[in-house]
């Protein structure tokens, strides 16, 4: 797709004696791209559902992701399959944790709450996303 925009800019001049002379230019920048980095990706939501496998190695892995240069913006839960498509694009954070779904009721706070401490290195306000520990 090829994108003929043309602006018209007014540059205004001050000379050393303090009269003002203005100067209108017209610039066209033809066939502009965003870089690929900086392309916007959709992003599907998702919500784990252990396996009978997660259950008996007692972990799931989560997958989330955050626009990087807007540290309020949403925080969205990914399937593992999705992380690739976020890992090279510099618009994005993405981070994984260890969830621990079985055990007894402390241990289970005590994993997951030391989980996203790590993972808040990278996206700082997960906590807020993940505030059941037992969920």
């Amino acid at each position: 797709m090829k994108n003929n925009l043309k602006y018209i800019v007014a540059v205004l001049f001050i000379t050393t004696i303090g009269f003002v002379s203005c100067k209108k230019t017209e610039y066209s920048f033809g066939n502009i791209k965003t870089p690929t980095g900086l392309q916007q990706v959709k992003i599907i939501t998702y919500v784990p559902s252990p396996t009978n496998e997660d259950y008996k190695s007692g972990y799931i892995t989560r997958f989330f992701v955050q626009q990087l240069n807007d540290k309020n913006s949403p925080i969205y839960e990914i399937k593992g399959k999705s992380v690739a498509k976020f890992q090279n694009k510099t618009l994005y954070s993405v981070v994984s944790l260890d969830w621990r779904i079985t055990g007894d009721v402390d241990s289970i706070k005590k994993s997951n709450s030391a989980s996203i401490r790590i993972a808040s290195q990278t996206i700082p306000k997960i906590q807020l996303y993940l505030p059941n520990l037992l969920q």
